[in-house]
């Protein structure tokens, strides 16, 4: 069919997919020069919304809605490409990936606008070859060293404009090389002797990566492969273009969600066991740029089924492990493992480099102590003790803050407010045998699942997360909190484990109204003097 509009008559061609299960594919001719949302070969990029509902039995609806966003896209491009091309460079890379004979590539190094020559390697028999870009100087992607390949040169440079590409059907080639080289100026000219500059005579491939602004924010970044001959770009030889993935932490934290504002932030963590390790990974899928690892344990076949760890890492002390997996999981992860006891971790602790603390131990006597230990420091800062009971009953968090009033102690009271070796926060009752063993008493355990785990280790992430931005908010709420999880409680009840009052009360519980109950009694610990809500 064809739309006439302001700008010109648009051909468009609709390919519906049989089932319908997303919008029809949809092109126009291969436009004489570039345009915005509209590839090399001429398919224009509809954006269907990332869920948009289809009701099958509507097909002329859809193919009408397609074909008038489609009509839309293209004058909105012509007019873009009339006045300046801001929408393109936009799009630039998208543009760029469509190229003919492109190769695949990926940039470890961040696209700052810092002019500097990068380190390039490829895989020469990868299908198709495939480019790797990393600052001199940097860690290897692991890749690169597992596959022991070879460092040439490459050239990063930043200019505000450079030429549009080649459309259809023409392809990149040596002249596009030329007009970058126009352009550089005469501390990038200095670089560009680095890059092409030989102590052969013989050929050598060499790469060029050129970023420029984009009016939506951040920068365009595109890469040739070139070969160069005695100081002179070689115009004999093929000019490919590189497809670039950006493999740069900050990238991939803000394209998957992490926060970049938590990557400053340094957490301390506890006891790495089932919990614990879930509170790690979250934290570091969330955003958090360090962590310290506190455990004295190792890993073992025990623990396998309800741990985030590789069945590879047993034997390895488990925050050793952490760090291996982790730090190879989340790009721009820094951990610390301490191999040794949380006492005497916090002997010696300088609590000033921490933003957080979040404690996974699971064992009342231990964490009391620390939180008497906590209490009271000259900087304020978080400190989340969390832990699961047995079987399926349920998980627990409990936020305080070094300063102020609220501490873990304030739980360990009866209902009269006098102290008690029992949290008021118990599920199950006191004084029950809740172990197991499949070896004998040596092999003793606390039968709970991964399920239960991840649930209570997700649950004190949350809570430390939202404890650190309220710290670095002016307005933020510094007060104490306690958040829990119900279970079923199936499984407890057919092992004859009897569940106090709170496990039935607690379902209809908001976390605000717990918390004033867990906290509002006066504690000798923080004295904290408010009367229950």
């Amino acid at each position: 069919m064809e739309l006439t509009g302001a700008t010109r008559t648009w051909p468009i061609n609709v390919d519906c997919d049989e089932k319908l299960l997303r919008l029809p594919h949809v092109w126009t001719l291969a436009p004489t020069s570039p345009l915005a949302h509209v590839s090399y070969g001429g398919t224009i990029c509809i954006d269907d919304g990332q869920g948009m509902s289809l009701d099958p039995e509507r097909l002329a609806a859809i193919v009408a809605h397609t074909v008038i966003k489609a009509f839309d896209l293209l004058e909105n491009s012509a007019i873009d490409a009339a006045t300046g091309y801001l929408e393109f460079f936009n799009e630039l890379e998208g543009y760029w990936s469509h190229l003919p004979d492109s190769l695949r590539s990926r940039a470890y190094f961040e696209v700052d606008g810092n002019s500097r020559m990068v380190q390039a390697f490829f895989k020469s028999d990868a299908k198709p070859e495939t480019w790797y870009f990393a600052d001199r100087g940097a860690e290897l992607p692991w890749d690169v060293k597992s596959d022991k390949l070879e460092a040439h040169r490459a050239l990063y440079v930043h200019f505000d404009a450079i030429d549009l590409p080649p459309v259809k059907p023409q392809r990149l080639t040596s002249a596009f090389v030329h007009e970058v080289h126009r352009r550089l100026s005469a501390e990038q000219l200095t670089l560009w002797e680095q890059l092409v500059g030989s102590s052969k005579n013989s050929p050598k491939r060499v790469a060029l990566l050129v970023s420029v602004p984009r009016q939506a924010g951040g920068r365009s970044l595109v890469a040739i492969a070139f070969r160069a001959k005695r100081g002179l770009i070689d115009d004999s030889a093929v000019v490919a273009p590189l497809t670039m993935r950006r493999h740069t932490p900050t990238y991939m934290r803000e394209r998957g969600g992490a926060s970049l504002d938590l990557l400053g932030k340094h957490v301390a963590v506890l006891g790495a066991g089932a919990v614990g390790c879930v509170v790690i990974d979250t934290l570091a899928a969330a955003g958090i740029g360090q962590m310290t690892v506190v455990d004295n344990d190792e890993y073992s076949e025990d623990n396998v089924f309800r741990h985030l760890l590789e069945p590879l890492y047993i034997g390895l002390p488990k925050p050793l492990g952490v760090k291996l997996q982790l730090q190879r999981r989340y790009p721009g992860l820094t951990i610390t493992p301490v191999c040794t006891t949380a006492q005497k971790w916090l002997a010696s602790a300088d609590l000033t480099h921490y933003d957080g603390i979040v404690l996974a131990f699971g064992a009342p006597t231990l964490e009391r102590s620390f939180s008497r230990a906590l209490k009271g420091r000259r900087d304020n800062f978080p400190i989340v003790f969390t832990w699961l009971e047995a079987v399926d009953v349920g998980g627990h968090s409990v936020l305080m803050w070094s300063k102020g009033e609220g501490c873990l102690d304030c739980l360990y009271r009866d209902d009269e407010g006098h102290p008690s070796l029992a949290s008021r926060t118990s599920f199950l009752v006191p004084n029950q045998p809740v172990t197991r063993n499949l070896t004998g008493c040596a092999g003793a355990f606390v039968p709970f699942g991964a399920l239960q785990a991840r649930r209570t280790g997700l649950l004190a992430a949350e809570h430390i997360l939202s404890a650190i931005s309220a710290g670095t908010e002016a307005d933020g709420v510094r007060e104490p909190s306690y958040r829990f999880w119900v279970g079923e409680g199936r499984a407890a009840a057919d092992q004859g484990l009897g569940t106090t009052p709170w496990f039935s009360g607690a379902g209809s519980t908001s976390w605000k109204e717990a918390s004033s109950r867990a906290f509002g009694r006066a504690c000798k610990y923080c004295r904290t003097p408010r009367e229950p809500a």
